[in-house]
């Protein structure tokens, strides 16, 4: 129900459902590109600032109607015919005002998640900055957030008990494009404390200051 009120350029776009026996499917656009991890590993000269600054802006579009994505990492951003990001996956999706069982620790990945979630607190909007910061790093470095971590209760640990986040770097493109700007970004998405985050439309906003977007 929250999939089909949304109308962006950077929403993958819901047509509808379709029955058949006890299954109900849902329809969207086929998308030939893959997922936006798949295009930056086959297209090493894309520039990904672009990718994910459009990203933030279909995340930012959700904020603003107090919805709460619950899941972003790259492999729920599409890439359209056009070559621009298509967020999905709305499987975890919420409003802000709802409780839902999408609220219970658990409902996400790992990785992407915010550390306020493994004290059971609800997904919200700050938790989804601290997703997107993750998925900066994620396509900055053609690889999962902590990588060099083997287990989700690694992660945890580090996350929690040394406050440890990615590893800055690279620190430019393989055509020279620096991303010095785009890791400040996904810097301020991930405090430890929510409230010290930056919003989604911030975090669009500055993303799209780039200097190789201009």
């Amino acid at each position: 129900m929250t999939w089909r009120t949304l109308r962006h350029p950077h929403i993958l776009e819901f047509l509808g459902t379709f029955k058949r026996g006890e299954y109900l499917y849902f329809v969207s656009p086929f998308i030939n590109n893959g997922t936006l991890i798949e295009h930056v590993a086959g297209h090493p000269e894309v520039n990904r600032i672009k990718l994910l600054y459009q990203a933030a802006d279909a995340v930012s579009y959700l904020h603003q109607h107090m919805i709460v994505h619950g899941d972003i990492k790259g492999s729920n951003i599409l890439i359209g015919d056009n070559g621009h990001s298509l967020l999905c996956d709305f499987g975890l999706t919420k409003m802000t005002h709802s409780r839902t069982s999408t609220a219970l620790r658990g409902a996400g990945t790992v990785r992407w998640q915010s550390p306020e979630l493994w004290d059971d607190e609800p997904k919200s909007l700050s938790s989804d900055v601290y997703a997107f910061g993750m998925t900066i790093a994620e396509v900055l470095t053609d690889d999962v957030p902590f990588a060099h971590l083997k287990s989700n209760p690694s992660v945890i640990l580090a996350v929690m008990g040394k406050n440890t986040r990615p590893f800055k770097a690279p620190l430019q493109s393989s055509t020279g494009i620096s991303y010095q700007n785009a890791w400040e970004v996904a810097e301020a998405c991930w405090s430890k404390q929510p409230e010290d985050r930056i919003s989604m439309l911030v975090a669009f906003q500055r993303l799209l200051a780039d200097p190789s977007l201009s």
